[in-house]
């Protein structure tokens, strides 16, 4: 690390056990510190959001707070539910390693933090799924940060994507050069041996910005979607350190020559035939592992 490097995080008010760990990861980098961070406002209690919190928080415990969440999510996102539900039925039988990594607590828990400026701010929305942020804050990160860490505020546009030096970044769970959107599932469903995840400096294109880091792990022999979120997460740790690290040598992000076709989430919120085979192969999966 040859440049010092001021960064910021953008945050839900809960951080994941994955998003610590990168974040002491990157904390413990030469010359780096971690100057301030944002909060979204919007995240209170009794949304989903923090709902989803509670219910991972609770492990393989089952409660009336599941089932709740359940008609909820079905409300909200449709056939997405019956994916949540398979995944809370793997914590059940064993597979914990996605709910390990989705453990969390407060952000003004973490201790890597413990020096930065915090505050709450609610994001402005920019149309669509699209959000920005408010004019000030956007100056303020882009006066006191040279690079931002995602890992809130939805999908983001607008000024506070240039404002810091080397914008804002964030994690998309497969190569982008491979698959955009719902990327990881679709791997799974084409049996790629190998998890992958990009580190990108978000542009106002889903999951096409400049390319600062990919990295990969190697899966097990049919895996389940457990193994493959358990690589993905513990990738996730890694990613951010190595990317800044890189940014403080002087490299220089890239555009890849194509990207990857674009899958949209919708498919496993509408599409009954792809959440089926998706859920059947996962479960004959479970079923080979338990019996061998």
């Amino acid at each position: 690390m040859t440049e010092r490097m001021r960064v910021g995080v953008l945050t839900n008010p809960m951080l994941t056990r994955f998003e610590e760990r990168a974040l002491e990861n990157v904390a413990a980098l030469d010359g780096v510190t971690i100057e301030e961070v944002v909060v979204d406002g919007s995240v209170t209690e009794g949304s989903a959001l923090a709902a989803g919190a509670d219910a991972v928080n609770e492990g393989t415990n089952v409660s009336l707070n599941d089932l709740r969440l359940f008609v909820e999510v079905v409300r909200e996102s449709g056939l997405k539910a019956f994916i949540h539900g398979d995944e809370k039925l793997g914590w059940l039988l064993g597979e914990t390693g996605q709910m390990e990594w989705l453990q969390s607590k407060p952000v003004g828990e973490v201790s890597c933090l413990d020096g930065a400026r915090m505050r709450d701010c609610e994001p402005v929305s920019a149309g669509g799924p699209w959000n920005t942020l408010p004019d000030d804050v956007t100056a303020d990160l882009g006066d006191s940060c040279d690079v931002v860490i995602r890992f809130g505020f939805g999908l983001l546009k607008g000024a506070i994507l240039d404002a810091p030096e080397h914008g804002v970044l964030s994690v998309h769970t497969s190569d982008i050069s491979e698959y955009r959107g719902m990327g990881h599932k679709i791997s799974f469903m084409n049996d790629d041996p190998s998890a992958s995840i990009t580190l990108q400096q978000l542009s106002e294109e889903i999951d096409g910005g400049r390319i600062v880091a990919v990295m990969s792990h190697d899966l097990p022999p049919q895996p389940t979607l457990d193994d493959v979120w358990d690589a993905v997460y513990s990738l996730q740790t890694e990613i951010f350190a190595a990317g800044i690290g890189k940014l403080g040598e002087g490299f220089e992000p890239f555009q890849p020559e194509e990207l990857g076709p674009y899958y949209p989430h919708s498919l496993q919120q509408r599409n009954p035939r792809f959440v089926a085979r998706l859920l059947a192969k996962n479960n004959w999966r479970r079923l080979r592992k338990r019996l061998s």
